[in-house]
């Protein structure tokens, strides 16, 4: 009888922690992460422990801190779900840490894949200090005092993020390539509960995914100028600045995707006019005048909601579904152009899905607008979309 009771305790035991992970994940190599009985595998790097309810991780209400596994991870899929409340507090902050290092500061010494819905510069699903979401639109996603669901991919220097389903980042970042994964309690008072965490490693060979450079990272080459624009390579980023002027792809392309970050910033902080750019495609410099502006599609980077269109809008042609950036911030942008379909989509985002069938093939071009923008463009990649066999 005491066999057949062990025996019971043990199933259980083992289906509570396999609960987590449905039968397709367990077939796509998701595991657990968390046993929702005890801290084996885990370790507080700072701050009292953790404790656990109900098969959840619960954070130190006394006390701020965070804790993290023991082991380190590269390339993964994160899965959970977290619960959050400020009760009396000014702020319902936390965070999910990954790639990290066991410092005091794994926001600084790691990405903090970050959750609060009152920080206006970095609310919930910021990679924190690094790329910004947008707080109104967080905050129709992702309401304080319910289980919210997270899915964090972290591939190469890839990092995509979606909260209940939706993808809120899609950020390249080449700081840290391996660490801990771990949980914030930011202040005292913040309730925080973790529950449902599971983990699918992956190998380097899956982060590729067809994508192929666009822009080397050190130099012009394969790309051509027109107009007044000064360009230049600065540490990694393609800087243009000066004035009004285009920097064009040398080959062409037809149908593909074209991911990129992106940073636009005024000139001078006292300048008189916002920063305003485009990524241009299926684009030629203009036959009249190479030195005007380009013939052909232009994805608008203009982050200020006013009269023109705004950053993700398809120029003149389709406005994007809302404004999710901000000067002097990086943001994501990629472009999905299939025969006469065109989607754009900023920060993991789409903001626009619509048809046009005028050009069908160009150049690849990045735009200056005048001489008060300053425009960073970095991690340009492209792959081809070819149509079904």
């Amino acid at each position: 009888m005491r066999t057949l009771i062990g025996l019971l305790g043990l199933v259980i035991g083992l289906g509570f922690v396999w609960a987590q992970v449905t039968r397709e994940e367990q077939r796509e190599g998701f595991r657990p992460l968390f046993n929702g009985k005890d801290l084996r595998g885990w370790r507080v790097y700072a701050g009292p422990s953790w404790r656990i309810e109900h098969g959840e991780l619960v954070g130190p209400t006394q006390s701020a801190g965070w804790i993290g596994t023991e082991a380190e991870y590269d390339n993964f899929i994160l899965r959970g779900e977290y619960w959050i409340d400020k009760g009396e507090t000014h702020e319902s902050n936390s965070g999910i840490f990954i790639r990290a290092r066991r410092t005091a500061t794994p926001w600084i010494d790691g990405y903090e894949i970050q959750i609060s819905l009152q920080d206006q510069n970095n609310p919930t699903g910021s990679i924190y200090g690094r790329v910004p979401t947008n707080l109104a639109r967080m905050r129709e996603i992702a309401p304080e005092k319910q289980w919210n669901r997270f899915e964090i991919r972290a591939c190469g220097s890839r990092i995509q993020v979606a909260i209940n389903g939706e993808m809120v980042q899609d950020a390249d970042l080449h700081e840290f390539s391996r660490g801990v994964i771990g949980f914030q309690q930011h202040h005292p008072g913040v309730t925080v509960r973790f529950r449902n965490l599971r983990i699918k490693p992956l190998k380097a060979s899956e982060c590729n995914e067809g994508w192929q450079p666009l822009f080397n990272g050190k130099d012009l080459s394969g790309w051509f100028a027109t107009g007044l624009a000064r360009w230049e390579v600065k540490d990694g980023v393609l800087v243009g600045q000066g004035g009004m002027g285009h920097l064009f792809t040398e080959r062409t392309f037809r149908d593909f995707e074209l991911r990129a970050m992106i940073r636009v910033r005024p000139y001078k902080e006292d300048s008189p006019f916002k920063p305003n750019n485009g990524i241009y495609f299926r684009a030629k410099p203009n036959p009249e005048n190479p030195n005007n502006w380009p013939v052909g599609y232009e994805a608008q980077v203009y982050n200020h909601i006013e009269a023109q269109p705004f950053t993700g809008s398809l120029y003149n042609r389709a406005r994007a579904s809302r404004l999710l950036t901000r000067d002097g911030a990086w943001f994501s942008m990629r472009i999905v152009a299939k025969g006469d379909h065109i989607q754009i989509f900023v920060n993991g985002q789409k903001v626009v899905d619509t048809r046009d069938g005028e050009f069908r093939e160009g150049h690849i071009a990045i735009q200056c607008h005048d001489p008060f923008t300053v425009i960073e463009t970095r991690d340009i990649y492209w792959r081809p979309i070819r149509a079904p066999r």
